[in-house]
């Protein structure tokens, strides 16, 4: 949502006192990080937040560029970033993107990996709060985008000024304080204030849809949609989508059901029965928690499984973002499929650590005997019941492919514990906590 009133680009470049209500009503930690391009959206934006937190006791700022290594120029703008950070008394890290890198949707990997570096830095640093600079225009070419590809109610959402990055431990929220800010009075305070930005050639580049309708802009304001409009348009499909996740909320506590073993169960006669809106909502909170993933599955494919339970049932079952949607009795019950479970990365843990593995299981392990090389979190499987039931460990009575599919903590190849009740198999009992992530 925005943070404050419509700005016209006529009023100037932005008041330190605006910018610091606009932070403060997201109650930002002490220490914090900025994400720095050096463009002047990110600069305005290192620019007060820095002057915020001289202002504060105790406070502290990070300015975090990643270099994608996409451009030979990339090394140096990221060094000139870092130089302008240190000019404002702000501490810089560069981070590097590495690997092999896509030959297609760049930008979007890109986009991803610049988030997931910033949020490991973060972490890193003990810092819960990740400043970025998204404006009024960004907003506004976010929803053009999203209503060129016929995106609904969620896609048309205004970006949020506070939301979390993943729901893991420890939280960190990503806070857009300038989204109701016009991209020219950033530039005119970074102009004031004596900073050159750096400017980069991708911005101009037409092969990006963004670019193209980034200037198209200007024409579609001479007929009345104005960024400050389609923002407006934007943040009431924001509030259209609260409404309907607190339907969607409402209707599974009412006919839903979250097993501990990371599936979920719902009815089927209410199912087929709720509205269109409210019935995708649920299939796709489904998805992403019984999947782990970030995002809702695509749209058409969560309604060709509405459609099936609609015409009297889904057969074998329908796959779809790494979960099997089936018929049990008088529900439908949505379990991870092993093979995809099979994919997940494992979690380093060291006694009294937490985190969250395959986007499903939050463990936390205690008091645990210190061991060269830590714990570790990975994908119980076949093999794995098969070690617990020579154990003599009591299995629930729920079919072997889903408890397979559940996590267990390994000692090196040694497996010394699992999520069945207060079982643990080496290291005593309750020792290991696994806790399925609560539908989101």
């Amino acid at each position: 949502m925005l943070t404050g009133g419509m700005a016209s680009s006529g009023e100037g470049a932005l008041r330190q006192s605006e910018f610091d209500k606009r932070l403060n009503a997201l109650s930002p930690g002490r220490n914090i990080a900025v994400a720095l391009s050096g463009g002047p959206d990110s600069l305005a934006l290192l620019l007060h937040a820095a002057r915020w937190a001289k202002r504060r006791k105790g406070a502290s700022v990070l300015a975090l560029t990643v270099d994608h290594g996409l451009r030979a120029e990339a090394a140096k703008e990221a060094a000139r970033a870092g130089a302008q950070a240190r000019a404002l008394g702000v501490s810089h890290r560069i981070l590097k993107w590495q690997g092999k890198k896509p030959s297609h949707g760049i930008q979007a990997a890109a986009r991803e990996a610049r988030y997931a570096l910033m949020a490991a830095a973060c972490r890193k640093a003990g810092i819960g709060d990740l400043l970025l600079a998204h404006h009024l225009e960004d907003q506004a070419e976010t929803f053009l985008l999203r209503l060129a590809r016929g995106s609904g109610v969620d896609g048309l959402s205004a970006m949020a000024a506070a939301r979390d990055y993943d729901g893991q431990a420890p939280r960190l929220r990503l806070l857009r304080p300038l989204l109701d800010v016009p991209r020219a009075r950033l530039a005119a305070g970074v102009a004031k204030a004596g900073l050159t930005p750096a400017q980069d050639p991708s911005n101009e580049d037409e092969r990006y849809e963004r670019v193209r309708l980034r200037r198209a802009l200007p024409q579609l304001a001479e007929i009345g949609l104005d960024a400050a409009t389609l923002a407006r348009s934007a943040e009431r499909m924001a509030r259209a989508r609260e409404a309907l996740d607190g339907e969607a909320a409402r209707f599974m506590s009412l006919h839903g059901l979250q097993t501990d073993w990371g599936s979920a169960l719902i009815e089927r006669e209410a199912l087929a029965a709720a509205p269109d809106e409210i019935a995708l909502r649920v299939l796709a909170r489904l998805g992403r928690t019984v999947g782990g993933g970030a995002f809702p599955p695509r749209d058409e494919a969560l309604r060709a499984i509405l459609d099936a339970v609609r015409a009297g049932g889904l057969g074998r079952g329908r796959t779809l973002s790494g979960c099997k949607f089936a018929d049990k009795g008088r529900h439908v019950a949505v379990t991870r499929e092993l093979a995809a479970a099979r994919g997940a990365a494992p979690l380093a843990l060291s006694p009294g650590d937490e985190g969250v593995w395959d986007g499903r299981f939050r463990v936390f392990l205690g008091e645990a005997p210190a061991r060269r090389g830590g714990y570790r979190v990975d994908l119980l499987g076949p093999e794995g019941l098969k070690t617990l039931r020579a154990a003599g460990v009591a299995l629930p009575d729920v079919p072997s492919q889903v408890l397979a599919a559940m996590p267990a903590l390994f000692a090196g190849k040694r497996l010394i514990a699992a999520p069945f009740g207060e079982a643990a198999v080496g290291i005593g009992r309750g020792k290991v906590k696994f806790r399925a992530i609560p539908v989101r």
